[in-house]
């Protein structure tokens, strides 16, 4: 950009000539710096020194002429200012030759301010346009030299999880080639919990890894921007180098790292592969896996793709018996906080024994605790249940280990099992009638007391007399009424035997059906339906 202290050298040996077109540039523009020199060989001084913007240069001059200084300035290679020739007439074949060498424009002297004025306007209007030109041009390559590394990031990101096409991989392997024998480690590491610090935090663990690396391995970083606590690192073992001996200094640095900062750093490794450069999305896919199954080990550990087959394949989970369910179903009908939290946790280290997929044994915790869940929503409120199946289902998939996975299962089911208690006491009424009702729609089945106790979570004993006080006839009482009435409706409104509505009632002994019918309503089952039945 011009400013106004544009710098404009006046070159002639006649000094009258000299002093008078510089003068004259000072009248147009005083704030201009004017320089004057007698000859050319004076002026390529001066030009070494300075920063020239416009230069009115004689054709004819002592030891250097106007047309070597014009040489000798394309030379230099730096920017050139805007010369003018100031000529006589009989020096025109010169003025043509300067035109051709890079020379803006000639005058002819003697030069008059109507001349001299439009030129210098001219000249000025073509270095505003440079200047901007240059700016544009530098704004494009300060954000090409940001963009580059940039893109190059995301084709090695896109290499390690999908296939390039040809000229992104010919594009990628000018700029960083890897070959030879090799892996591919994914580092993750915690956050502070504060966001701000997490670009230094990554440009920390590059250089760590770099130098780590520097004397046996050549090593390409990815730190994905969607992946903030992650990055990805390609390597390939130098000669006469082995990988363990590389992964072990890169361990020593990253402990440090550690203790340094207070951060856990956990390390997948991928498979090694006598060729990097053709297996790397498979080694990622593997430093990948192995980052994953870390879900089952503390934060800072490594772990590799061989050790986590290993690991596989000694351990096998065995699978959870109906019975295993029912214990824990049932310290949770007793609302036996303690021992129900217990057999949970058993059960989830018993699945977790064969190391299965993550996801998978969350699910299986899910499902343990929502079955329990479904049975207590007998006695919870629909607000309680809904806010503790969320929760369920919320809390044990955003578990980042399998320790803390345990922990949330544990609390979510003493919470369960609290707001059961809550609410048994609460809602003793509400909780009679869903009895009643459950009774009532499951009279065909084996029903008894303690069977219904425990469905509704209370102690057989306290059932009984809570039961009681609530309907006005004890359970046994209730339940033998209920299934009269519906064997006397059936009897009534149906065409079906005997035998099978004595079924239907509950009553799997016929004999005993008869007998409890005609105390009940003082004939048999088939004489009340002859009696009665229009």
């Amino acid at each position: 950009m011009i400013s106004n202290r544009m710098e404009i050298l006046v070159v002639d040996d006649e000094p009258k000539q000299r002093r008078g077109l510089a003068a004259m540039v000072r009248s147009l523009r005083p704030d201009y710096k004017v320089h004057e020199a007698k000859n050319g060989k004076e002026a390529l001084e001066l030009a070494e020194t300075r920063v020239l913007d416009i230069v009115f240069t004689d054709i004819q001059m002592p030891l250097v002429n106007g047309i070597d200084f014009l040489k000798a300035l394309n030379n230099q290679g730096s920017d050139m200012p805007k010369v003018v020739f100031v000529s006589v007439y009989h020096e025109f074949d010169y003025a043509q030759q300067a035109l051709r060498l890079g020379a803006k424009d000639y005058l002819v002297k003697p030069v008059i301010t109507e001349q001299l004025e439009p030129i210098i306007c001219e000249l000025e209007q073509q270095l505003l346009q440079e200047s901007a030109l240059q700016l544009e041009k530098k704004r494009l390559s300060d954000q090409l030299a940001h963009t580059k590394p940039v893109y190059l990031e995301h084709l090695l990101y896109k290499c390690l999880t999908e296939e390039l096409h040809t000229a992104e991989r010919s594009e990628l392997r000018s700029h960083c080639a890897l070959s030879g024998q090799g892996t591919v480690l994914i580092l993750e590491s915690k956050s502070d919990g504060r966001p701000q610090n997490d670009s230094e935090w990554k440009s920390i663990l590059k250089r760590a890894v770099t130098q780590a690396f520097s004397s046996c391995a050549d090593a390409v970083i990815v730190a994905p921007e969607h992946e903030k606590d992650r990055l990805y690192i390609m390597a390939a073992w130098k000669p006469e180098t082995t990988g363990t001996a590389c992964l072990e200094q890169l361990r020593k640095a990253l402990n440090q790292l550690e203790m340094l900062y207070g951060r856990s750093i956990s390390v997948g490794i991928g498979q090694e592969t006598e060729s990097i450069e053709a297996d790397m999305r498979l080694c990622c896919d593997g430093a990948k896996h192995a980052l994953q199954y870390l879900y089952y080990f503390p934060e800072g550990m490594w772990l590799s793709a061989n050790e986590l087959r290993s690991l596989q394949g000694k351990e096998h989970s065995s699978p959870l018996a109906a019975k295993d369910i029912d214990d824990m179903e049932r310290a949770v009908a007793e609302i036996q906080t303690e021992l129900a939290v217990s057999t949970l946790v058993s059960l989830l280290d018993r699945l977790a024994a064969g190391y299965p997929a993550p996801f998978r044994l969350q699910c299986s915790a899910a499902q343990l605790l929502s079955t329990c869940l479904k049975r207590a929503q007998l006695v919870i409120d629909e607000e309680g249940y809904r806010l503790l199946a969320g929760r369920i289902d919320q809390e044990l998939l955003e578990a980042k280990s399998f320790k803390s996975m345990k922990e949330i299962a544990a609390q979510l089911l003493a919470d369960m099992i609290k707001q059961m208690k809550k609410d048994k006491s609460s809602r003793s009424d509400l909780i009679m009638q869903k009895c009643r009702e459950f009774v009532e729609d499951n009279l065909h089945e084996d029903l008894g007391l303690e069977m219904v106790a425990t469905r509704f979570f209370y102690n057989p004993s306290y059932f009984s007399i809570l039961f009681k006080n609530n309907v006005g006839v004890s359970f046994t009482d209730y339940l033998v009424k209920m299934r009269m009435q519906k064997a006397r409706g059936l009897l009534l409104n149906s065409d079906l035997k005997v035998q099978e509505i004595a079924r239907q009632s509950g009553y799997k002994d016929i004999k005993y059906f008869n007998k409890v019918f005609k105390k009940t309503f003082l004939y048999s089952p088939e004489e009340f339906r002859r009696m009665f039945s229009s």
